[in-house]
């Protein structure tokens, strides 16, 4: 008995419709109803051949492993899944490597910021000595011209110069007191801009927990996230994947389900009223899942894998 006549056979005697079995599965009836013929060029890749009879077994109640090594002679070779997997790690490795210049990239606005408030409090202290010292010149002029035309007696010469003195004092007091007020002022906001920052930090810091790891062919793991306030999921394509999206698990779709490749533009999917997201991808490598831009691992090493994301 071939393989897809024994998954119809079971799907019969459970009583279960080919709409039945995609709504649990997740598969598109076609897809079922060319497993169920063993029309296996009809699915989207060999790698998502054997993931979808593992689905479709486990459906209607057979022993996933089991009907895979009974029928493992008209199954497409799973060289392929050994291939793509080797890519990811490959892939892994090699995204590790440039986090040294991505470092340097993300300090370079902050230093840039820093020379640029260096240079205007440079211009503003220059500045104030332009305003002020050409008051001082002036008074050093007025006192040599007024030498040179009036002959004055030693006890007025005395006062003057007492007064020049008082006169300079004073002006050197206004201008430490406006350079530590503006000290003063800077330390301030400096302080206020670095609260700012910390609690920006504090309330943007999500707790992302591993609660347990699936087994199997299609693997199923759960996550829980806490402290995610604001909650925004991001998918990037890396390469081909099949890709399912739901919220509840088994609930509304959120996103296409089809098979997304690189030329896809990313989604971003707004998920602040879902207490429960569900991701189910036929290719690992091909797709980054990320929760306010924290990436979400997957765990195992096999091709097709599961997310349930609970948010507590």
């Amino acid at each position: 008995m071939e393989i897809g006549l024994r998954l119809r056979e079971a799907r019969e005697d459970k009583g279960l419709t080919l709409e039945e079995v995609q709504s649990t599965t997740k598969i598109q009836k076609r897809y079922l109803q060319a497993i169920e013929k063993n029309e296996f060029n009809v699915l989207p890749g060999k790698f998502y051949t054997r993931a979808f009879i593992r689905e479709y077994a486990s459906a209607v109640g057979l022993d996933p492993e089991q009907v895979m090594e009974d029928h493992k002679s008209e199954l497409p070779s799973n060289e392929e899944e050994q291939v793509v997997t080797y890519s990811r790690v490959q892939k892994s490795r090699g995204d590790g490597r440039p986090s040294k210049n991505s470092g340097v990239s993300k300090a370079f606005p902050t230093i840039l910021t820093i020379v640029l408030i260096v240079g205007l409090l440079f211009v503003a202290w220059y500045f104030i000595l332009q305003v002020s010292n050409p008051n001082e010149s002036a008074n050093e002029d007025d006192g040599n011209d007024s030498g040179d035309q009036v002959n004055v007696s030693d006890s007025d010469k005395e006062d003057n110069d007492e007064s020049d003195d008082s006169a300079d004092d004073e002006s050197s007091n206004e201008e430490s007191n406006d350079d530590s007020d503006g000290d003063s002022s800077d330390d301030n906001n400096n302080e206020e801009d670095s609260e700012e920052d910390s609690e920006e930090e504090e309330e943007e810091e999500i707790d992302i927990s591993l609660e347990e790891t699936g087994s199997g062919g299609f693997p199923e793991h759960v996550y829980e996230i806490t402290n995610a306030e604001e909650r925004e999921l991001t998918i990037e394509f890396d390469g081909e994947a099949y890709l399912a999206v739901t919220a509840p698990k088994g609930g509304e779709g959120l996103a296409d389900e089809r098979i997304y490749d690189a030329e896809d533009e990313d989604l971003n999917i707004d998920i602040n009223d879902q207490e429960e997201v569900y991701i189910s991808t036929g290719s690992v490598p091909g797709i980054t899942v990320k929760v306010n831009e924290e990436e979400i691992e997957f765990p195992a090493d096999n091709l097709t894998q599961k997310l349930l994301i609970r948010f507590e």
